[in-house]
């Protein structure tokens, strides 16, 4: 009983924790992928260092929000509470 209860918990949580990843990190930035490479591309030959650090900053920026979601939080709980129900 308990370990059918930690896998519905589990699997629940995992669900969450993709939804709020996409939710709050990446966003629908990979609907408009194809234009933000060829922009990418093109002022690559301008400066390429300037390049590298605004793609580090966003992804900084990602992470950031990622780990301020409340839906994140909630999901890696949800993913202890279900190891510690499979525990008992």
């Amino acid at each position: 009983m308990m370990q059918s209860i930690s896998d519905k918990l589990f699997m629940g949580s995992l669900i969450l924790l993709m939804i709020s990843v996409v939710v709050s990190g990446i966003g629908f930035q990979f609907i408009n992928w194809r234009s933000q490479v060829n922009d990418e591309l093109d002022s690559e030959t301008k400066d390429s260092s300037s390049r590298k650090k605004a793609v580090i900053d966003r992804q900084d920026k990602s992470l950031s929000r990622v780990l301020r979601s409340y839906l994140f939080w909630i999901a890696i709980v949800g993913i202890l509470v279900s190891i510690v129900l499979s525990r008992l």
